[in-house]
């Protein structure tokens, strides 16, 4: 039996964003478990690399070009500014705006992109991102902690 190929992608950004003090979503998480990764020597087994940044364009592949130029611009200092979108996009207590909230949108879809890429052009036989389970989003709206 031949030995899978692993490929891990990871970003030293994902972990630096910040839901809110009281939300249960810590990014922070991922970077804990890819220390555990890093420790444990399971790097070893992997081919670890830094996944591109999804562009608006990526995003808009599924996601609606209103909803994605929403998140490019929402920030907590222009959030009173866009109480429709809100609204309409499903933005605020389980998806609330923060700090950079584009950018780790960018980075956890680019990783799933990227790892998808990989499988499809066989280039591993496992793709690991570990912010790829932030998939509830819709095609016109945020849901489940996830926005993209």
């Amino acid at each position: 039996m031949s030995r899978k190929t692993i490929c891990y992608a990871f970003d030293n950004d994902v972990g630096n964003f910040h839901y809110g003090a009281l939300h249960p979503m810590k990014p922070h998480r991922l970077t804990l478990t890819h220390n555990l990764v890093l420790h444990y020597g399971l790097y070893k087994q992997m081919e670890v690399y830094r996944p591109y940044r999804a562009t608006p364009e990526d995003m808009m592949q599924f996601h609606s070009a209103d909803y994605v130029d929403f998140l490019k611009r929402v920030t907590p200092e222009t959030q009173k500014n866009f109480s429709d979108c809100l609204t309409r996009f499903n933005v605020g207590d389980d998806c609330p705006v923060f700090d950079g909230l584009f950018d780790f949108c960018s980075i956890y879809t680019g990783a799933s992109l990227e790892g998808a890429a990989k499988l499809n052009h066989h280039m591993c036989d496992i793709a690991v991102n570990w912010a790829g389970g932030l998939h509830h989003a819709k095609k016109f709206e945020a849901s489940g902690f996830c926005y993209v």
